[in-house]
């Protein structure tokens, strides 16, 4: 008999020790909902971080834009865009272009799109096998500040041969949407059209 309660109150004690431990998984549980919460809202804050890196990234206005001085900024660029041309560099001349195929590029032709179709243009005329490519400037620029983050820049380009003295090949007139980018400034769109012909004097009348 003796032997018998024994064995009851042995039971009985881990019955009791049982039951403690799982009451205390409770406060466990608890600490676990209050981790949860934290790591649900670092995770919104992260994500939230991530779709704002995506707003800042190369495509989009940097974010102190026209802080500087954008007429001096973009006829830098136009200058050192002539130089690129000059030294036969199409890369660094199209590195004024928006790299997008949203870029346009407007001629007496049609509408181009796409940075790789307006390289492309390039490269099938002017930098085509034996193929004369002029010497490019560009003067007359005129720069307007459009809102925060764009401009329009106006101008004539002059495409010339240096033999003896300066001898004007083609002229014409272009106008460029720019936007400034953390990259620098970019061209989205840009209408370029040739000049017309000057009528020889002499043909005049005949």
């Amino acid at each position: 008999m003796d032997k018998l309660h024994r064995e009851e109150r042995s039971l009985l004690r881990v019955t009791r020790l049982r039951w403690s431990r799982k009451k205390g998984r409770g406060p466990d549980r608890s600490s676990g909902r209050r981790f949860f919460v934290p790591v649900a809202l670092l995770a919104v804050v992260a994500l939230a971080g991530c779709g704002f890196e995506r707003q800042e990234g190369d495509d989009q206005p940097a974010g102190d834009v026209l802080g500087g001085d954008p007429a001096r900024e973009i006829e830098e660029m136009l200058l050192a865009s002539a130089e690129a041309w000059i030294g036969g560099d199409l890369d660094g001349f199209m590195d004024d272009y928006w790299r997008s195929e949203d870029l346009t590029f407007s001629s007496g032709t049609g509408v181009t799109r796409g940075w790789e179709s307006v390289r492309t243009r390039y490269l099938e005329t002017y930098w085509a096998p034996g193929a004369a490519r002029d010497s490019l400037r560009f003067q007359d620029i005129e720069v307007m500040e459009l809102g925060e983050a764009h401009a329009l820049a106006l101008g004539q380009y002059v495409l010339y041969q240096l033999q003896e003295q300066e001898v004007v090949t083609a002229t014409g007139f272009f106008s460029l949407v720019l936007r400034k980018t953390d990259e620098g400034w970019r061209i989205l769109h840009d209408h370029t059209s040739a000049a017309p012909e000057e009528e020889d004097p002499g043909m005049e009348g005949s």
